[in-house]
C-alpha cells in the first residue's frame, strides 16, 4: 500500500511538473497575410459559397488554398476596400476606408492635394503588432502601397526597389526605369517572394512571434508563368475533353492566354503551399492565423455572351463597384477557427488591423480614426459572431478620374450605389 501510494505521488508530481499551469501565458499567435493582385472571387478551385457552383473554377487549380479552406473558414462576403489596387493596399495597411485616407484609385490625381502631408503619420498593421509588446518581428515582401516605403511603416524587413516604394512595375522588370525584364525562371517575382518568405519563417518561427505579409504581383497583367506550368495547364485542358491544340494550330494563340493565366494562379498557389510547409516544419502552423485574399475583383475573369466580364454569379469585375469588382476570395485559418466552415457575415480588409490588434493581445489603444472592427468574433463563432465598427455597414467611395465615379454602401443584405456625376441611384 505504501509503495503504491509513493508511486502515485511521484507520478502526480511529474505530471504537475510537465503540465503548464492554468495561468501560464500562451505563445502569441503568428500572422501571415497572403495578398494576391487582381484575383477574382471565382478564380480559385475553392468554392467561396457552398450553394453556388459558379463561386469556384473547374479549371484553375489552387490546392494550397483548398488546404487552408479545409483547416479554416471561407467568407462568402469578403470585400476589398476599392476595385483597383493602390487604394486597397493603403486601406488594408491602416485599417481605414479609402475615403478617409483620401486615396481611392490608381494614380489618384486628387490625393496629394487633399493629403498634402502624405500618409507618414498613419499607423500600419505592422506598427500595431509591434506595439503589442510581445516581441513580434514583422516582414513585408512584394508589392507595396506606392505612397510609403514598407520599411518606414513598421516592417522590420521589406524589399524596396529604386530607393522608393515598390509599385506593380517591379513585378515585370528587374529595373523598371530601364525596362529590364524579369527572367523567365522567376515570373512575376513569384520564386523570389516565396524564397524570401520561407527564409524569414525558418529564421524566426518558434523563436519570436511573427507577422508576415506576402504581397504578390501576380495575377496582374502582363500575365506570366513558367513554360512547364503553362504546359501542365494545356494538358489539363485537353484531359477535360477539349480538342488537343498544339503550337501549329490556329487556336493555340487564342487559348494560350487562358492557359498562361491558369498557370500563373497555379504557381502563386504553390507559393502559398511552400509557406504552409515552412510553418508546419517549424511546428508553428497551428499557432498561425493565415489570411488569404485579393486587392480587388478579377481583372481577367470570364465573359458572358455579350462580352461583359463577370466573376461567377457576380456582375462585372476590376474597376467596377458592382460585386465583381469589390467582392474577393477571403479564406482564414488559425487557432479557434472551425475547420471547413463558411461565414456569411460581410467583412472587409480594413477590419484586419483591429483584428491583429485584438488577437495579438495588445493593451495599447487602437490608432485614431480606424474604421474596421475586429473579426475575432466571427473567427470563433462564424455567423453568430459580430463585427463592431464605428459606423453601420461598409462604404466604398470610388470617384475615379478614368471611370464613372460611384459611391456605395452595403448594410445587411442591401446595397445602394450612387453615380456622383449624374445622381443616378441603384
Amino acid at each position: 500500500m505504501f509503495r503504491c501510494s509513493m508511486h502515485c505521488t511521484i507520478a502526480l508530481l511529474l505530471c504537475l511538473y510537465h503540465t503548464p499551469s492554468a495561468g501560464a501565458a500562451e505563445s502569441p499567435p503568428n500572422f501571415v497575410i497572403f495578398y494576391v493582385d487582381d484575383l477574382g472571387w471565382a478564380d480559385t478551385s475553392v468554392r467561396m459559397m457552398d450553394g453556388e457552383p459558379l463561386s469556384a473554377s473547374n479549371f484553375y487549380q489552387t490546392p494550397a488554398l483548398e488546404r487552408i479552406a479545409k483547416q479554416g473558414m471561407r467568407f462568402t462576403n469578403g470585400y476589398a476596400p476599392t476595385p483597383t489596387c493602390t487604394g486597397s493596399r493603403i486601406s488594408i495597411q491602416f485599417g481605414m476606408t479609402s475615403a478617409r485616407l483620401q486615396y481611392r484609385n490608381v494614380f489618384d490625381v486628387l490625393a496629394k492635394k487633399q493629403r498634402p502631408h502624405g500618409w507618414d503619420d498613419e499607423v500600419s498593421m505592422a506598427a500595431v503588432v509591434k506595439a503589442a509588446e510581445k516581441n513580434y518581428v514583422t516582414a513585408h515582401f512584394g508589392k507595396g502601397m506606392s505612397v510609403r516605403r514598407m520599411d518606414h511603416a513598421g516592417y522590420d524587413v521589406a524589399d524596396e526597389f529604386d530607393k522608393g516604394p515598390n509599385g506593380n512595375g517591379h513585378g515585370s522588370y528587374i529595373d523598371v526605369k530601364k525596362k529590364v525584364p524579369i527572367p523567365d525562371d522567376n515570373p512575376k517575382r513569384i520564386v523570389e517572394l516565396t524564397r524570401r518568405s520561407v527564409e524569414f519563417i525558418k529564421e524566426q518561427a518558434g523563436k519570436r512571434p511573427l507577422f508576415l505579409m506576402v504581397s504578390h504581383y501576380a495575377v496582374h497583367i502582363p500575365h506570366q508563368a513558367s513554360l512547364a506550368a503553362i504546359e501542365r495547364c494545356r494538358r489539363r485542358w485537353v484531359a477535360a475533353g477539349n480538342p488537343d491544340v498544339g503550337p501549329d494550330d490556329k487556336e493555340y494563340k487564342k487559348l494560350l492566354p487562358e492557359w498562361r493565366y491558369a498557370a500563373m494562379i497555379e504557381e502563386t498557389d504553390a507559393s502559398l503551399g511552400r509557406i504552409l510547409d515552412a510553418l508546419q516544419e517549424s511546428k508553428e502552423l497551428n499557432n498561425t492565423y493565415i489570411i488569404f485574399t485579393s486587392d480587388n475583383g478579377g481583372g481577367h475573369g470570364r465573359r458572358d455572351e455579350a462580352g461583359n466580364r463577370f466573376q461567377g454569379p457576380l456582375q462585372e469585375g476590376k474597376r467596377s463597384t458592382f460585386e465583381g469588382g469589390l467582392r474577393v476570395p477571403f479564406v482564414v485559418s488559425g487557432p479557434g477557427i472551425k475547420p471547413g466552415s463558411q461565414c456569411d457575415v460581410p467583412v472587409v480588409q480594413w477590419d484586419l488591423l483591429p483584428t491583429l490588434h485584438d488577437l495579438s493581445g495588445s493593451s495599447s489603444p487602437l490608432p485614431a480614426g480606424v474604421d474596421g472592427g475586429s473579426l475575432r468574433g466571427v473567427f470563433e463563432r462564424g455567423n453568430d459572431g459580430v463585427v463592431n465598427r464605428n459606423a453601420p455597414g461598409l462604404v466604398f467611395h470610388y470617384p475615379c478620374h478614368y471611370h464613372p465615379p460611384i459611391s456605395v454602401i452595403r448594410i445587411s443584405d442591401y446595397k445602394l450605389m450612387r453615380h456622383l456625376n449624374s445622381g443616378e441611384v441603384k
